[in-house]
């Protein structure tokens, strides 16, 4: 037991120690449209708040996976019906790659990967529907590109830009995928080794 304990440490701490970790705030607006049956639709504007944990994966921090817990508000205009609004609570686990060299102020970047959200509240028209009128689990990809500005040994400001849609439908029983565009500025406050 002491050996597999030691060697669980050790494998820590040697991953750990060629780690750079970074923490995430960022927020900003989504632009959703909701796609129904027969059903004309706009796009509304609703919210993006993300709390993000970065571990990256290489020596010249390039790469990285961003772990990320979303709360996301999509709102979309009916043309024939009311509005729809939908509060998502999520996991976003996403792959991340950053251009130019570690050492430069300014950096862009490209991120892609899957997201899972829980809808915590659906309104038509200003009215909440049943639990079981919509689905609970909400499957969808995020693809996002935008840039990073260091401020100082340890922050960097950033804003990205880019799209979501849903694999599963919203409403049980109805053609309800939402696709959004978004908009999100933040700030990262970096842990790192200072060998890099």
């Amino acid at each position: 037991m002491k050996k597999v304990v030691l060697i669980t440490v050790f494998t820590f701490l040697s991953i750990t120690s060629y780690g750079q970790y970074r923490w995430e705030i960022s927020g900003g607006p989504t632009f959703s449209k909701i796609n129904l049956d027969n059903v004309d639709s706009e796009i509304g504007t609703g919210f993006y708040f993300n709390v993000g944990y970065g571990y990256l994966m290489d020596p010249r921090a390039k790469t990285s996976i961003v772990f990320s817990i979303d709360l996301l508000q999509r709102s979309s205009e009916i043309e024939t019906r009311d509005d729809v609004k939908a509060l998502q609570v999520g996991f976003n686990p996403k792959f991340r790659l950053l251009f130019n060299r570690g050492k430069d102020r300014f950096r862009p970047f490209i991120n892609v990967g899957p997201s899972l959200r829980l809808n915590t509240n659906v309104e038509i028209g200003g009215e909440e529907l049943d639990t079981d009128s919509y689905e609970q689990l909400i499957i969808g990809g995020v693809y996002g590109a935008g840039f990073s500005l260091m401020i100082g040994e340890m922050f960097d400001i950033f804003g990205e830009f880019g799209v979501m849609n849903d694999f599963t439908d919203n409403i049980v029983d109805v053609k309800s995928k939402f696709f959004d565009f978004y908009a999100r500025v933040g700030v990262r406050f970096r842990i790192y080794d200072a060998r890099r």
